[in-house]
């Protein structure tokens, strides 16, 4: 079935380097165009949604019940979607707080590129938070292969720069494509000379600044939210930039 304007973003990096963060806001950029979007948390060693979702009944639904599943359909994956009360327009696929890699049974490759080709069909746009180690998580690695584009932020310190000296051979494979992903300096502060983190990552496309405004709704859960002040015009900015380059603007 052709599937022509549905695409996949996987958002990956360095720990640390503001993926989930990112991931949500190009989602909520995407949501103000009233496209369906669906944001997957691959990290199962500290689950994201109990970071970006703020709700007063107990969560139902986990990515690690798809996973584990005899099969993937998209009943199964909609069930254990969870929608934030602010935005209809997104779903959350993600581990449940409290779950670990030990809480659901081992999957193989092929189901989660079967859960990434179905996801094409139940949302317009996904969007794939992939979690930093990719040796741990199957899924992250599909993603990486599956995706109609990549996001690659690396922090703006010496700690990003040594992460993808290490990881990058893990994925130098050609059916990983690596030379088409979208380069992202990540964080970058007001009065820091990013310009040798920019020639250590060989170039980027996008630069996102850092705004104090983040943190706060990070830790009260409201990334679903707009941003104030002129720091935050530039970071959305960009993100805007981002949704429409990988996206389109329809």
């Amino acid at each position: 079935m052709p599937n022509k304007g549905k695409q996949i973003l996987a958002v990956w990096g360095s720990p640390s380097s503001g993926k989930t963060v990112t991931a949500v806001k190009i989602a909520r950029e995407l949501s103000l165009n009233r496209k369906n979007v669906a944001v997957v948390f691959c990290d199962g060693v500290c689950p994201a949604l109990p970071t970006v979702l703020k709700t007063k009944k107990p969560v139902e639904g986990s990515l690690g019940e798809v996973l584990s599943a005899p099969s993937v359909t998209q009943e199964l994956i909609l069930k254990n979607c969870v929608c934030p009360a602010k935005n209809p327009y997104i779903s959350f696929l993600g581990y449940k707080a409290g779950e670990n890699v030990f809480t659901y049974a081992d999957y193989a490759k092929e189901r989660a590129v079967d859960l990434l080709v179905l996801l094409r069909h139940v949302a317009d746009c996904v969007v794939v938070d992939c979690a930093s180690s990719l040796t741990d998580s199957i899924l992250s690695t599909a993603a990486l292969e599956v995706a109609d584009a990549v996001l690659r932020l690396g922090s703006c310190d010496l700690k990003g720069v040594s992460y993808f000296m290490s990881s990058l051979p893990l994925i130098a494979d050609r059916r990983f494509k690596p030379e088409k992903h979208i380069k992202v300096l990540s964080n970058v502060k007001s009065r820091q000379d990013s310009g040798g983190y920019e020639n250590a990552y060989g170039g980027v496309s996008y630069k996102l600044p850092h705004v104090d405004d983040i943190e706060e709704q990070f830790y009260s859960l409201s990334l679903l939210d707009g941003l104030p002040g002129k720091e935050a015009k530039e970071y959305e900015f960009v993100i805007r930039e981002i949704a429409e380059g990988v996206f389109g603007n329809g």
